[in-house]
């Protein structure tokens, strides 16, 4: 079997290995798999018409993932990773596994493997209809903040990423990186300029990678972004979301008007997970999901 870090080329056959998807995780979208592969030291194959993944950890040992939920076979999948496992003289390790994918994996090899959820890694998924709206006591200091905005800044206005403003969305991008990489040269502030760099190239390649942007303006200034993709029929997948902290109601109001604007025809909307950073989970949870997409890892118990 051949892996290979995919690329922008790959895109297609990508896409349409995951043409069937209806798992709402956000590592199974076609442009998130290009976008973060070099980043995650991810590989990718196309196996049985599926795609599959194994990403290098630090400590040289291969993670697989696969979409156990879709997949024509589960004890075909499961027996192909066993076998790839073997052959770099690794035991089994699997990342991104729902509880209901665990199951199906028990099912078919009894008492082979343990299964570890990983809260960091936990998708959020919302109602698009509860984000358009913000209605409801919990989310009244969302409003109140988009009041707040809408006050100071009467000109605003939502613009759709298009190839008349793909320039300023990717200024603002580097930008936002320039202002949060201040405190010296730590492992977050390389992260966040790496991220900058993709959200760069994302916006420049949007339209290739399947990707929908919507930017806010203020005072003819662009002053918050937004990149996603869809995920499965019901379901929009938020890759990125940037706006100048400094302005008051910037995130809400972009939050809500990208919905507004470039999902309606959605269901749910996933703003992915928060990487056990403190700040990111809280943003996350004053949403209230609907739901808190469960995930962990499958590791293969000793066979001494």
């Amino acid at each position: 079997m051949i892996f290979n870090v995919p690329t922008i080329q790959d895109i297609s056959w990508i896409r349409q290995a995951l043409k069937g998807n209806s798992k709402r995780g956000c590592e199974l979208s076609a442009a998130n798999t290009v976008l973060w592969a070099k980043r995650y030291q991810t590989e990718v194959s196309l196996w049985n018409g599926e795609l599959i993944y194994r990403s290098k950890r630090k400590d040289g040992s291969y993670s697989f993932c696969g979409n156990f939920k879709n997949t024509k076979d589960v004890k075909l999948l499961m027996g192909c990773f066993m076998d790839m496992a073997r052959q770099n003289g690794q035991a089994v390790r699997l990342h991104c596994v729902t509880p209901e994918e665990w199951e199906k994996i028990d099912h078919a090899f009894p008492g082979q493997f343990e299964y570890i959820l990983e809260r960091d890694d936990y998708d959020y998924i919302y109602l698009v209809d509860k984000l358009a709206s913000l209605s409801g006591k919990k989310l009244h200091g969302k409003r109140n903040h988009i009041h707040r905005f809408e006050e100071n800044h009467p000109t605003w206005k939502y613009e759709t990423i298009t190839e008349d403003n793909e320039k300023e969305c990717a200024q603002m991008a580097m930008n936002w990186c320039m202002n949060h990489c201040q405190d010296g040269l730590s492992e977050e502030v390389f992260e966040k300029i790496d991220e900058s760099k993709i959200v760069v190239y994302a916006i420049k390649h949007r339209k290739e990678l399947g990707l929908i942007g919507g930017a806010l303006r203020v005072d003819e200034k662009i002053v918050a972004i937004t990149l996603g993709e869809p995920l499965t029929k019901d379901t929009f997948v938020v890759h990125f979301e940037k706006a100048y902290s400094d302005i008051q109601g910037a995130y809400p109001m972009m939050n809500r008007e990208f919905v507004r604007h470039e999902l309606v025809n959605y269901q749910y909307v996933n703003r992915e997970e928060d990487l056990g950073l403190e700040g990111l989970r809280k943003a996350k949870l004053s949403y209230y999901p609907e739901v808190l997409f469960e995930k962990g890892i499958v590791l293969e118990k000793s066979r001494n």
